[in-house]
């Protein structure tokens, strides 16, 4: 697996206190390596978040964030 970022929640608790992040540029992407992180160690991480160039959107647990909001992150 092999994903861009992780980030921690800034309160600890012992579940979802991981956010993983993906970056993607193009078009089409796909987000085998996520799903994977997701499955297998879903009790540890947060909602995950794709940072890309559309609009801002949340699908399937997802939240699609575009470049320019990444500073709120």
């Amino acid at each position: 697996m092999e994903i861009d970022f992780l980030i921690s929640k800034d309160k600890v608790t012992a579940k979802h206190n991981i956010i993983p992040i993906e970056v993607k540029s193009g078009k089409r992407y796909t987000f085998s390596s996520l799903t994977k992180l997701q499955n297998k160690y879903k009790e540890y991480l947060g909602e995950a978040i794709v940072i890309h160039t559309k609009d801002l959107k949340e699908e399937n647990g997802i939240l699609y964030l575009p470049i320019y909001m990444t500073e709120l992150l």
